[in-house]
């Protein structure tokens, strides 16, 4: 049970659970990277696993338990503290509204919004694991690829520095503005319940032909990142779906 393929997935776990109390204590920047880390983590041990010949069903359903906190709930609780403070500028006025039940502005309900994030990953481990055309591809969009995409929004609000001003009217920035950051948590978990086909993530070795696409991805992924920094995140993703959909349209003509 206590092996270096478990250890590494609970480290997974521990970095949401920190990640978490980041995150309520409006340290977005540090919430965000704990959630990396916990990416890292997720990568690490069912690449550990399948090297050294030691997966087994417990580990998998160690991997789903510890996925659910850092790529369902911690994302979740992430875009709730980054709708709160553009509405309010600050928690306290969030907690008090959630304590009495009452919110004063008609924009205060899109806060249940974030709540969409963990619903629908819920629904995605739980198919992962037993759904059997996942073997060599994923059938809707992973939960760390969708958590990756909603890390964008905290860290935009950590870096144009809103966190430390207080704002909240003054904000102009539109993929900041409370109906799409509300909007967003909406319909792109969808995603993670989809019947999209896309690359698998999960590496059984670092050998270039059987990895290529997985290779392709990273290289334009960190020339991105290198390019346009924090806004390389969204694009990411995208490009993750893109590549996806040409794998998956090149493997169908080869079939033909």
């Amino acid at each position: 049970m206590f092996n270096l393929p478990n250890i590494l997935t609970a480290c997974n776990l521990l970095s949401g659970m920190i990640a978490i109390v980041f995150a309520f204590a409006g340290r977005l920047e540090w919430a965000s990277l704990c959630l990396f880390i916990a990416m890292a983590f997720d990568f690490m041990d069912g690449l550990v696993a399948r090297l050294l010949g030691l997966g087994s069903s417990m580990g998998k359903d160690l991997d789903s338990l510890a996925d659910m906190v850092s790529f369902g709930v911690a994302p979740g609780i992430l875009m709730f503290v980054t709708l709160s403070l553009r509405l309010h500028g600050d928690m306290h006025t969030v907690f008090r509204a959630f304590a009495q039940m009452h919110f004063q502005e008609p924009e205060d309900w899109l806060l249940i919004s974030p709540m969409c994030i963990p619903f629908f990953s819920l629904f995605r481990l739980a198919k992962f694991n037993n759904d059997a055309r996942q073997k060599t591809e994923f059938i809707g969009l992973p939960t760390p690829a969708n958590t990756l995409f909603f890390l964008f929004f905290p860290l935009m609000w950590w870096h144009l520095g809103y966190q430390d001003q207080g704002v909240k009217g003054e904000v102009t920035t539109w993929f900041l503005h409370p109906w799409v950051l509300a909007g967003t948590c909406a319909v792109v978990p969808l995603l993670l319940i989809s019947e999209f086909p896309l690359i698998s993530l999960k590496m059984k070795g670092f050998g270039a032909r059987e990895n290529a696409m997985q290779y392709l991805l990273l290289g334009l992924s960190l020339i991105t990142i290198l390019w346009i920094q924090i806004y390389a995140i969204p694009i990411i993703v995208i490009l993750y779906l893109v590549c996806s959909m040409i794998q998956h349209n090149l493997f169908k003509r080869n079939e033909i």
